[in-house]
């Protein structure tokens, strides 16, 4: 992603990004994916040794599966954004032949190339959000006690994410004229670049409007929950049950600060698009933010669904949240899975 513009990089013309702003931009984008792949690789070495423990969880906690596989897309992703990066410095913008018509300056070599590079990253972008979702709905299902099977979060979050990606690409290739006078096809323009925006955002949006809903769902029920499972309900289960909520909390202001940028983008671009107007560069600021969020959210996942301490440390500093409770210093050992 980070961010998306056009059906893909080597369709971006200079009236977007112009060619003195394109090391500012690859710049951010490059520094922000090298600290979310640190971010992301850690959680992958943290949590691959949980993996054999997975099925034998006794109690209510976050599946390392779910976590484990969440940090290898956010990896992936990065290295997605990198070589996105790259491209954008390499290839040339397009040709423009016209009044909104662009034909990519390298011609097939930059489609085979720039395509494969958006499939990889919007792909394992997309991996990111459906894990992200099903970490919500497994938390929530193991407290009403279901169990549902990891072959099925498996299959949900490896196959759903093939189905947006290939319905965006098709929407930017299906039909898309040929340039005049030669054999390569344009660049994707009007309502095939409106069905492209929203075949990508559709899963970002409905990640940000689900996730909060499940984590009221799911804070209600600890509430239930916790006191049975201790087997007392003291202050320090009033503390345990506000570093859940705080942990729940930190995912989703994690995953809106890492992609409301893009939906606020995607807006404007898909009402300039069916207004048949063209973007020019007023909008730089805003992508430099997108390419500076999207790939951090491979770090700040470490801080959502790491360190029970970060959450501990966090609901010791946010009296606030607790309605000025004081800070109880949990120990590990006695702090609910939930944090773990």
């Amino acid at each position: 992603m980070a961010s998306l513009h056009e059906e893909s990089f080597y369709c971006i013309p200079e009236t977007k990004l112009s060619l003195p702003e394109r090391p500012a931009y690859c710049g951010v984008a490059i520094g922000a994916a090298v600290l979310g792949l640190g971010g992301a690789g850690w959680q992958v070495v943290r949590w691959r040794g949980r993996l054999a423990g997975a099925a034998q969880r006794r109690r209510p906690s976050p599946n390392p599966v779910i976590v484990f596989c969440l940090a290898l897309s956010d990896f992936m992703a990065c290295i997605g954004v990198i070589a996105r990066a790259v491209g954008i410095l390499v290839i040339d913008p397009p040709l423009e032949l016209g009044p909104g018509v662009y034909v990519p300056a390298q011609g097939i070599m930059a489609i085979y190339t720039g395509s494969t590079i958006e499939i990889i990253n919007l792909y394992f972008y997309s991996a990111t959000y459906i894990w992200t979702l099903v970490y919500a709905i497994d938390i929530t299902m193991q407290l009403k006690n279901i169990d549902v099977p990891m072959s099925l979060y498996h299959v949900l979050c490896w196959t759903a994410p093939v189905v947006f990606v290939g319905l965006s690409m098709f929407s930017v290739f299906f039909d898309v004229p040929l340039a005049p006078g030669g054999d390569i096809q344009q660049c994707a323009s009007g309502f095939h670049l409106v069905l492209h925006y929203i075949f990508s955002y559709t899963p970002i949006v409905t990640v940000m409007l689900a996730n909060p809903a499940i984590y009221i769902t799911a804070s209600r029920l600890i509430e239930l929950t916790v006191p049975p499972m201790l087997g007392r309900y003291t202050q320090r289960e009033r503390q345990v049950i506000s570093a859940i909520k705080i942990k729940f909390l930190l995912i989703v202001v994690v995953f809106t600060l890492c992609w409301l940028p893009n939906v606020i983008d995607g807006v404007i671009q898909i009402a300039n698009l069916i207004q048949g107007e063209r973007i020019g560069d007023r909008f730089l600021a805003l992508w430099i933010i997108e390419a500076a969020l999207n790939p951090l959210q491979g770090l700040l996942n470490c801080l959502a669904y790491g360190p029970a301490t970060f959450q501990q440390w966090l609901m010791g500093r946010s009296g606030w949240l607790l309605r000025r409770r004081p800070p109880v210093n949990l120990h590990p050992r006695e702090a609910d899975p939930l944090l773990r």
